[in-house]
């Protein structure tokens, strides 16, 4: 029997939890800070016990799996002091990768797998499957947690802190505070009337802007450095596009669209 303890059960941690509860072998506990989720992810089959986080340590189990922000991740990792395998799911690693370096079975996870959805409720627009799953640690671990997350069906890869933050931050983190400025845009020139010319283009491009604000807090703050610099070379392009505007240059503004409109079709 495989044994795996989930300490976090919003929407990435319930969804782990409930797919690998359906997986033949397999136990999962669980503990989230709110009893009334604890409840109700027993009730719903979630998972199929709870654990008492101040016996982590001695707890017999083949990995935990940390699933809360990044603040509460390092919070818990610095407490630890475990031998068993550990794996977190934070969209950032380099800072999580130090808050665990006393443990010697520790794994830097990040699953693409994510939602705007929060709470218990969110696992259900949670999918693992083909999602790339991002591992930061020594490769023994690494494929100790391939195994162990295998009912997934998750692409598992191994990358350096470093580089995994960077390009996180040009995706992901970048995309984010770029969703939520149209959004203020729009809500500081918006007037009555507005709404009917809400189309499916701008409810698309700035559907992430709803995304918890405390969360991405954590987020964008813990990745700041690297998040500033994708935010400056997204204002240079953007600075380039407005001057071909500002200038009626319809030749270059049609080159601009079209290599932009190419190099969006091969990322498909």
């Amino acid at each position: 029997m495989t044994r795996i303890a989930i300490w976090g059960l919003g929407a990435i941690g319930s969804a782990m939890a409930e797919q690998l509860s359906r997986t033949e072998g397999y136990e999962v506990l669980g503990f989230d800070i709110n009893p009334v989720t604890i409840r109700e992810a027993l009730a719903a089959g979630v998972v199929q016990g709870a654990f008492n986080p101040a016996e982590i340590n001695v707890l017999p189990i083949d990995l935990l799996v940390v699933a809360v922000p990044p603040t509460e991740t390092m919070a818990v990792l610095r407490d630890l002091q475990t031998n068993n395998l550990v794996v977190d799911v934070a969209s950032i690693k380099q800072t999580i990768m130090q808050a665990a370096d006393h443990l010697p079975h520790f794994v830097g996870g990040h699953p693409m797998a994510g939602t705007d959805e929060t709470g218990l409720i969110g696992r259900k627009k949670v999918k693992f499957d083909q999602a790339s799953f991002f591992l930061v640690g020594n490769d023994a671990d690494c494929g100790r947690i391939m195994t162990l997350l295998s009912p997934l069906g998750s692409h598992f890869e191994t990358i350096d802190a470093a580089k995994h933050d960077a390009l996180i931050a040009l995706t992901s983190d970048a995309t984010h505070l770029i969703a939520q400025a149209l959004v203020a845009t729009l809500g500081g020139n918006m007037s009555e009337g507005a709404r009917p010319f809400i189309g499916p283009g701008f409810r698309n491009t700035t559907r992430i802007a709803a995304a918890n604000p405390e969360l991405w807090t954590q987020i964008l703050l813990a990745n700041r450095v690297a998040t500033t610099e994708a935010v400056t070379n997204f204002m240079i392009e953007l600075q380039r596009l407005r001057e071909l505007l500002v200038n009626n240059d319809a030749e270059q503004l049609l080159t601009a669209l079209t290599a932009i409109q190419q190099i969006r079709r091969e990322l498909a």
